[in-house]
């Protein structure tokens, strides 16, 4: 969905490795406003609990 509205969007793929420099994001959440000044933000997940 994108703003409501479903759409097809085309993926490349590299089969089972990451893209270049997305192995350093592994455990972590990547959060991108994109817009200008936007926020950036890289959050540690490898140590959140599971919620239950």
């Amino acid at each position: 969905m994108w703003n409501g509205t479903e759409r097809v969007i085309p993926v490349l793929a590299m089969g089972r490795r990451p893209l270049i420099g997305t192995a350093l994001l592994e455990d972590y959440h990547l959060s991108i406003d994109f817009c200008e000044g936007g926020t950036v933000l890289v959050d540690d997940i490898s140590k959140k609990i599971p919620m239950t």
